[in-house]
């Protein structure tokens, strides 16, 4: 009854802010900047270097950090580690920005790797261009990363320049770059990936906010803001949803990932919220349009195009080229509300052709938040994929 209870009070808020809404917008209406700046912007030039400190996602929380102009506005990029590393470049979630894969990223230097993180537009410090001018598409976020990888002083370019690695959201966006540029891909690690979930998921409320294009934009916005706004603090987030769930129960954390020496994931979206003009809106446009759900032909285009990429390898026989054996790693936590491992692991191995080409790995005990709360494990596993990678290649040979 609470449940049920607490949905007519949220339906009668929204549907009162409608009717004050549509008043609102006939007596004043709003041009839409084509531009959304960042608190990069907006914010820190505000601030004295100790006030910055202290934000939940300060602008020196990771290494390497550097802020570059594209057509979509400012993005703010990280990379560092060993030049001539194994070069892995790393996709963030829906909500939370690079420094959801933080503990993840410093890891994988210590393992001799050359990391590159940025933050999706509209999430931390990137800017974004309006969701109305372009929606959040995975067009969009392949554009991007091509903006990011080009900003490198170093080539992430050429015959399996680099691993991707895409957290959530970021999982989805991953399938979709290495189905249209498999080349470029030596390996896809996806945690957590978004683009399979399976359509009974969605309950009427999302259907009626993303889905059904009943409500207009601007009040589905003050609907979601307004119901981040009010779950601050980890004892009132609710399960399954997608953009909360990426946040950690920090009493899980005994490694300190979730509030690093220089950051606190859980506050930073509540920062992001308030301070980030352009979040609400992206992550409307993400849940709309990115490869949340339904992928299954862009899973299949990938499966396709990274077989074909290693048969052509195989049959020139180059070794800058060559067949990669297993291409693809997936982890999902076994307590996950948002991606099902088990669903998720039938789906993929029904997709992708058998366990030749995949690693299924299921973190025990983990919710939606593993690459935060179990990092050290997700490592581990990453370094053992790719040392079997190796020795297959080897055997290849």
């Amino acid at each position: 009854m609470n449940g049920l209870s607490n949905n007519l009070k949220s339906l009668g808020l929204l549907g009162a802010g409608v009717a004050v809404g549509l008043l609102a917008k006939e007596l004043y209406p709003r041009a839409v900047d084509v531009i959304i700046p960042s608190p990069r912007e907006t914010q820190l030039p505000y601030l004295s270097p100790s006030e910055q400190a202290q934000l939940p996602y300060p602008p020196d929380a990771l290494p390497g950090a550097r802020d570059i102009p594209s057509p979509y506005g400012s993005l703010r990029v990280y990379e560092w580690g060993p030049t001539h590393g194994r070069r892995v470049l790393m996709v963030h979630g829906i909500s939370t920005p690079s420094i959801a894969l933080a503990a993840i990223a410093h890891a994988l230097v210590r393992c001799s790797c050359r990391v590159l993180l940025f933050d999706l537009p509209g999430r931390g410090y990137s800017s974004t261009q309006s969701p109305t001018v372009h929606s959040q598409s995975s067009e969009f976020f392949i554009a991007t990363i091509f903006f990011v990888l080009a900003s490198s002083s170093l080539s992430w370019t050429g015959p399996n320049s680099f691993s991707i690695l895409g957290y959530s959201l970021g999982g989805g966006i991953a399938v979709n770059f290495a189905s249209c540029f498999p080349s470029l891909i030596s390996s896809v690690i996806l945690l957590a990936p978004s683009g399979l979930i399976r359509p009974y998921h969605f309950g009427w409320q999302s259907r009626l906010l993303y889905s059904s294009r009943l409500l207009p934009d601007w009040a589905v916005e003050q609907f979601v803001y307004w119901k981040l706004s009010s779950s601050s603090g980890q004892d009132q987030r609710q399960s399954g949803t997608v953009i909360e769930d990426e946040l950690p129960l920090v009493e899980q954390c005994g490694d300190g990932s979730a509030r690093g020496p220089k950051f606190d994931i859980p506050m930073a979206l509540e920062w992001q919220v308030q301070r980030h003009k352009g979040f609400v809106k992206s992550n409307i446009s993400s849940l709309r349009h990115a490869p949340i759900s339904g992928q299954h032909h862009q899973w299949i285009r990938m499966t396709h195009a990274l077989s074909n990429r290693d048969t052509k390898a195989n049959q020139q026989a180059t070794t800058s080229y060559a067949s990669q054996g297993a291409t693809m790693l997936i982890m999902c936590g076994e307590n996950d509300p948002v991606i099902i491992a088990k669903e998720l692991e039938t789906d993929s191995r029904d997709l992708l052709g058998g366990s030749e080409n995949l690693l299924f790995v299921i973190t025990p005990g983990a919710g939606h938040d593993f690459p935060v709360t179990h990092s050290k494990e997700v490592v581990e596993t990453i370094t053992k994929f790719w040392e079997h990678q190796s020795h297959q290649i080897q055997a290849r040979s």
